[in-house]
């Protein structure tokens, strides 16, 4: 009787963990289901993204109207807007010395900053005998929505990426079509966030002849681990559970999946030894994934608040390269 009254017992307890367990292992099916199909979602998602950026219809901006033309001792300083599609219009400020056609470069300034950075290099650009333009991003100064929560302006970063490669590439073709402006020699110059969308501008349009890449790194997931803002976070910190998932989110634009590509084109990167956002292994890593055609600089200055004199320093080590790669190019058109 005993053994019947034990497994009676058995029975009953096996019963109740069946029970207890079965609603939670259909719900970790279901978890599980979900995730799969979020993986899928993600990677065609990804797959898209890559697509755009390989993939470039070259046809001229349309709807280009100049806003403001001034002329300066030396240069003209003007401000024109084109269409990219949409129903947004791209500001560009672009900084024109004397003489034609000129060599030009266009500059891809980091997150926090707007296009009126191209005023603080107009003495140095009048110098160097280059033109520069530099396209406002979008989410930056016109561009810019206010009221953003912090979550969003994060998950509109994509977003911002994605379309500046497709506008860098909408004002190149603008480019080619003025006659201040050399289209064999144009240029890309891309700094901190800037650098990272260059190299996937680069990549896959030849009609950057040499780039610089200023204070940028590789392999995301990488930078937001080994990041030394990490230290200055608080413990429990939203965005050391924020950070991967961005990281994930731009994976399609993650600079050495496109840097290779740009090999045999010259290239310089700048960094610095003091970085407080981009640590040692992002930088080794879009590095090593470059070509052979590289050169790179090391200097002292910080990542957000640089010194000025380390910004002259910066400026003028890049527009000296810049020219020595542009008599390169101009005499192999002889």
């Amino acid at each position: 009787m005993e053994g019947k009254a034990g497994n009676a017992r058995r029975m009953y307890r096996t019963g109740r963990i069946i029970k207890f367990l079965m609603p939670r292992l259909v719900d970790g099916m279901i978890f599980l289901a979900r995730s799969s199909g979020l993986v899928a979602i993600k990677r065609a998602w990804d797959h898209q993204a890559l697509r755009s950026l390989q993939q470039f219809e070259k046809q001229p901006p349309k709807n280009i109207m100049t806003v403001s033309l001034e002329r300066k001792p030396g240069f003209v300083r003007e401000m024109f807007t084109f269409s990219n599609g949409t129903v947004e219009q791209v500001p560009v400020l672009a900084i024109i010395p004397e003489g034609s056609p000129l060599p030009a470069i266009i500059l891809l300034y980091g997150s926090g900053m707007n296009m009126k950075v191209a005023d603080k290099l107009a003495d140095s650009i009048k110098q160097s005998g280059f033109a520069l333009f530099v396209p406002e991003q979008h989410g930056r100064g016109t561009r810019r929505q206010r009221g953003l929560k912090s979550w969003q302006k994060l998950w509109r970063l994509r977003h911002r990426v994605l379309l500046s490669v497709k506008e860098i590439r909408q004002l190149a073709d603008a480019m080619v079509n003025r006659d201040e402006v050399d289209p064999q020699r144009i240029y890309l110059w891309g700094v901190s966030l800037g650098a990272m969308i260059g190299c996937a501008v680069m990549a896959y349009d030849e009609r950057f002849k040499a780039g610089i890449f200023t204070l940028g790194g590789g392999d995301l997931q990488k930078i937001v681990a080994d990041t030394p803002f990490r230290k200055s976070l608080p413990r429990f910190s939203w965005l050391k559970v924020a950070a991967p998932i961005l990281a994930s989110l731009l994976r399609p634009f993650d600079p050495i999946l496109h840097v290779g590509q740009i090999s045999p084109r010259p290239l310089l990167f700048q960094n610095s030894h003091n970085d407080e956002l981009i640590p040692r292994s992002g930088m080794d890593a879009l590095h090593q994934a470059a070509g052979t055609t590289k050169q790179i600089l090391w200097y002292d200055n910080s990542h957000d608040d640089p010194s000025l004199s380390s910004i002259d320093q910066i400026v003028q080590d890049g527009l000296a390269w810049l020219q020595q790669q542009d008599c390169a190019v101009a005499n192999s058109q002889l």
